[in-house]
């Protein structure tokens, strides 16, 4: 049991958690706790489970649980709202956001019901391409691809020579860390060759057919996204094709901002004002993101750096931080995380 757990059952055990908690719900709001989630489903009901492990935050109870904590105990709020906020105008009593990335069928199906139960509207941001063309996510398509390989070791030569073990569980795991990491940081990535040279050194099939079938079983369609729409929930962007923008050119990055926006604002009828980067790296000193996040129209950009947001007019619109949750996370921790953010984060 890590430390957090620990101080964290300690805390609830004696009641500091709820104490917190409940002080959180008179008080003048000046933070704003902002949840990610991606997937909602047990991958241990699978066997094996080929896709990728890290974008399951949480098991259906885990997730009616936790809903039923953020209903019981904040005021969860809209893009709209928080875009207001950096405004100056007030934000209700304990507010939060929660949101969604990426665009998974069972944030439909397994989600929204439970959303709907407990009066809490979220936000989903969708990669639009994979939506639009039916094809699987790259990190999935990767974690199939090396999850299914019956190799022992394969040579990958683009973008650079690397021999790879898949000998063992932790050697596998180690290696399709690394072939995210390539995606995640190589400047200039041309995706679907390294993509394809995977797939041969590893010797797995794929082709058109696969990708769409599989893309069928996991990724909502344009009609699923309009339901949540329709249920109340924000609709927003995350990109085209989940390249991270540090590593686009002025031209790529264009393409993934703007034209994310135009094809949501199209299925939609609506528009579309706020951005999750993908995988989530802080701007710092990228002003040329920056700008070209101006140009295309956004006016909040929410990152994956752990803590909560600051409500105030001079804030940093495209700097907005979330708190991502791991599969399992007890409910004590939850409760924790949201209770006391500079603690837990």
């Amino acid at each position: 049991m890590n430390k957090r757990l620990i101080f964290a059952n300690v805390l609830d055990k004696v009641g500091a958690t709820g104490a917190l908690l409940g002080l959180r719900r008179i008080a003048q709001p000046r933070w704003l706790p902002v949840v990610t989630f991606h997937r909602v489903l047990d991958p241990t009901r699978y066997s094996p489970y080929l896709f990728d492990d890290g974008v399951v935050d949480a098991a259906p109870d885990e997730f009616e649980r936790h809903v039923r904590t953020i209903s019981r105990h904040f005021t969860p709020v809209g893009v709209d709202e928080v875009v207001a906020a950096m405004d100056g105008v007030p934000l209700p009593k304990n507010p939060i956001l929660v949101t969604f990335d990426d665009g998974y069928k069972d944030n439909l199906e397994v989600a929204l019901p439970i959303l709907k139960r407990h009066n809490v509207k979220a936000v989903f941001f969708i990669a639009t391409h994979y939506l639009s063309q039916r094809r699987m996510f790259w990190w999935d398509r990767i974690n199939y691809i090396l999850k299914r390989s019956s190799r022992k070791q394969i040579h990958v030569s683009y973008p650079s020579e690397s021999d790879l073990s898949l000998a063992t569980d932790a050697d596998r795991a180690a290696t399709i860390r690394a072939m995210l990491r390539i995606v995640k940081t190589h400047v200039g990535l041309d995706l679907e060759r390294f993509l394809q040279e995977l797939a041969a050194a590893a010797e797995v099939p794929w082709d058109d057919h696969l990708d769409r079938s599989l893309a069928e079983e996991a990724l909502m369609t344009w009609d699923q996204v309009r339901e949540l729409r329709d249920a109340g929930m924000d609709i927003q962007s995350h990109t085209r094709t989940h390249r991270v923008l540090q590593t686009l050119d002025a031209t790529q990055l264009r393409d993934e901002l703007r034209g994310s926006r135009d094809d949501l604002e199209r299925e939609m009828n609506a528009p579309i004002t706020a951005i999750s980067y993908p995988v989530g790296h802080r701007l710092q000193e990228r002003e040329d993101v920056r700008q070209a996040l101006r140009d295309a129209g956004y006016k909040l950009g929410f990152t994956n750096a752990t803590g909560t947001h600051r409500i105030k007019p001079d804030g940093d619109p495209y700097d907005v931080s979330r708190i991502g949750l791991d599969f399992g996370t007890p409910d004590s921790l939850f409760r924790a995380m949201l209770a006391a953010p500079a603690l837990f984060g």
